[in-house]
């Protein structure tokens, strides 16, 4: 296959201000295709125009002049939740799947909820295509299990994540922190914007990469992160955004946590 250029989007989580500004870089950068990695919606405050603008992203209306190549968008676990139950979630997590439950059905417009909804249970966790394979959390659970640097000691785990991979590399979110891990226990950490960098992979050095988090870095850096990738070649991007509008967002939502404003100033 060959590869558009593809920018991989994980964990928007309804962050507006940051899903514009990755959008924006990523066009700039000449963009063909964008894959969305899932948890397009939860702890933020804006998940109504994030899921459109990633539906319109990934279809392309005919006649359209986006430019872009169809794409694609898998299922998160706050997708998953928002679809059956945020039971097993942390309370902050769960407050925001409930509101984002009511807000997705608030308004008038009918049809402009339901085109939401339906958008939502077209989702599937795992996508595979000629020399890549894209799940949200991991090859061997694509939606709930984390990939994490101190993970790379667990051989078992990596082991068992490997043995379900079909294609040389694989890309995950989840987690929202940025990461390469290799089949022969090599591990590289981006710290900012950093690339082209040649993954190097093939049928005997496989590899999985996080790309990041759009809307919640978790990795003590604020600044936004996405990944950028054609056939051979991943870019992680870090940039910053208008944090503080994104958290206005939030406070202005009595239901949705203070906590969830807060921690987008510290990338945590």
């Amino acid at each position: 296959m060959d590869y558009p250029l593809t920018a991989l989007i994980s964990d928007l989580h309804g962050n507006w201000p940051a899903l514009s500004t990755a959008l924006a870089d990523a066009e700039e950068r000449g963009v063909e295709r964008f894959a969305c990695l899932g948890d397009v919606v939860g702890y933020g405050a804006k998940p109504r125009e994030c899921l459109e603008r990633v539906m319109a992203l990934i279809a392309p209306a005919p006649g359209s002049n986006v430019g872009l190549q169809p794409g694609f968008c898998l299922q998160g676990n706050h997708e998953q939740a928002l679809l059956q139950s945020a039971a097993e979630f942390n309370p902050n997590a769960r407050a925001a799947i409930e509101w984002t439950r009511e807000e997705l059905s608030r308004g008038a417009d009918r049809e402009r909820n339901l085109a939401l909804w339906d958008f939502l249970d077209t989702l599937r966790p795992l996508h595979s295509e000629p020399g890549a394979m894209y799940a949200h959390g991991s090859p061997r659970d694509p939606v709930r299990e984390y990939m994490l640097p101190r993970d790379i000691r667990d051989t078992a785990k990596m082991r068992a994540n490997f043995a379900r991979m079909t294609e040389p590399v694989c890309f995950v979110g989840h987690s929202h922190v940025p990461a390469i891990y290799y089949e022969d226990g090599t591990f590289y950490r981006p710290k900012s914007t950093e690339g082209p960098y040649d993954l190097a992979i093939d049928a005997k050095r496989r590899a999985i990469v996080n790309v990041g988090s759009v809307g919640q870095p978790r990795d003590g850096d604020p600044r936004l992160c996405y990944a950028l990738f054609d056939g051979r070649h991943v870019t992680f991007v870090r940039l910053e955004y208008d944090v503080a509008a994104a958290q206005r967002d939030i406070r202005a939502q009595s239901a949705l946590p203070a906590y969830l404003a807060d921690r987008l100033s510290v990338g945590h």
